[in-house]
């Protein structure tokens, strides 16, 4: 019996969901996948791989989730950010083993493992950063690095208790708890007049996702993804008509990105339109990150509201 890999991760999932990473070795996913031991290593050369696949997929999953609350036009900013607490702690309980534990787990150091955590701290950063601008708007631009760090880190423990305390918490009410309290941490910022302790370089490192020790590198960074892409457009299940397309809008965006004064609304577009393909979506989230990195708050905030 073959099986594709698509099947393998999906057993890999289900396992490091019920068991966690060190509980699941490849021979019970092969098992589950009613295929020899080998056949799963055709596909990935370690169980470290495997498991940054697989939490590279939840991750995608997430933010798919939070893109969604985006769209219900009848919820207010702050509803929406209530929402994604609510969110963020649900889908956290029930992916704990993969998306929480894996801190305490050798995976960590893994090489592979790492620059997914970068991007993971990145990615949420970034949201956190565009829900408190969206919610508390320009007012609170100069002091808005300090409030995401404050934020983190109360999310941060209400997630510890979250996770290991379900039955004793509600999610709703931790939620609207955390959102009152920043509101009156947000009052007192602003009546204040507080100077600033961090700046937005302050969080360069989880923006660029652990790259930003590696600037002169960063061509080169764009120049393999490029060629990552097209290579995986080469494979893609569709016709070539299509596949062309796709091709043709990533050389537009190469092409874009190089200008001195880049078009980013189309750049923007571009980009969400090559993310629907599912074989792609994780390199045009790696290709954004890198491209939207120095564009500030202010960017973040439009494209929030797109």
């Amino acid at each position: 019996m073959s099986v594709t890999r698509e099947e393998v991760v999906n057993s890999a999932t289900k396992l490091f969901k019920e068991r966690g990473f060190l509980s699941t070795t490849i021979q019970d996913i092969a098992e589950d996948c009613g295929i020899a031991k080998g056949s799963v290593y055709k596909y990935f050369p370690s169980k470290e791989d495997l498991f940054s696949e697989v939490f590279n997929q939840c991750l995608n999953i997430y933010f798919d989730q939070v893109d969604e609350l985006k769209r219900i036009p009848s919820l207010t900013p702050k509803e929406q950010f209530l929402q994604q607490i609510i969110l963020r702690f649900s889908y956290f309980i029930e992916y704990k083993h993969i998306l929480v534990e894996f801190t305490e787990l050798p995976i960590q150091q893994d090489p592979k493992f790492q620059p997914l955590r970068h991007k993971f701290r990145g990615r949420l950063i970034r949201w956190h950063t565009e829900c408190l601008l969206l919610v508390y708007g320009e007012e609170i631009h100069p002091l808005l690095w300090d409030l995401v760090s404050i934020y983190r880190a109360i999310l941060k423990e209400y997630l510890f208790w979250i996770v290991y305390e379900e039955k004793s918490l509600s999610l709703e009410e931790t939620a609207n708890f955390i959102l009152d309290k920043l509101n009156v941490l947000f009052k007192h910022m602003i009546e204040s007049n507080l100077k600033p302790l961090l700046t937005q370089a302050s969080f360069e490192r989880y923006l660029n996702w652990g790259l930003e020790d590696r600037q002169d590198e960063m061509e080169q960074i764009l120049i393999e993804l490029f060629k990552e892409m097209d290579s995986s457009i080469d494979v893609l299940p569709s016709g070539s008509v299509h596949r062309s397309e796709l091709k043709d809008l990533c050389r537009f965006i190469q092409s874009e990105i190089n200008k001195e004064g880049p078009n980013l609304p189309l750049v923007q577009a571009s980009l969400y339109y090559l993310e629907r393909e599912k074989e792609l979506k994780s390199l045009v989230i790696q290709l954004r990150n890198i491209i939207y990195s120095s564009t500030g708050p202010e960017t973040a905030k439009e494209n929030y509201t797109k």
